[in-house]
């Protein structure tokens, strides 16, 4: 009895692999670039709308922009060098008129 099907030989198991990670890779570029658009157009929109808190952080000079949407809170540590965010903006409201 012969085999018809003989086993792969480990050089075409690494190539197939190969292929295969290769494809997986550019879908992952793919997947990427596709969230980045997307992040891009609701930052836009957010700050068309006056909806995004912009804050330089003190210790490293890093932009750190935030939403303001209800559930969202402010951002306690910089993403960039992970130390404490200075959240103490004051707002300061007009006084009324007094008659």
């Amino acid at each position: 009895m012969s085999r018809g099907n003989k086993k792969p030989t480990i050089r075409q198991l690494d190539e197939k692999i190969s292929v295969m990670v290769s494809r997986v890779d550019g879908f992952l570029n793919m997947i990427a670039q596709e969230l980045e658009k997307h992040n891009t157009l609701i930052l836009k929109i957010l700050q068309r709308d006056g909806l995004i808190h912009e804050q330089e952080c003190n210790h490293c000079g890093g932009i750190v922009r935030t939403p303001m949407l209800d559930g969202i809170e402010p951002v306690e540590l910089c993403p960039y060098c992970e130390q404490p965010m200075d959240n103490t903006e004051q707002t300061t409201l007009p006084l009324a008129e007094e008659e």
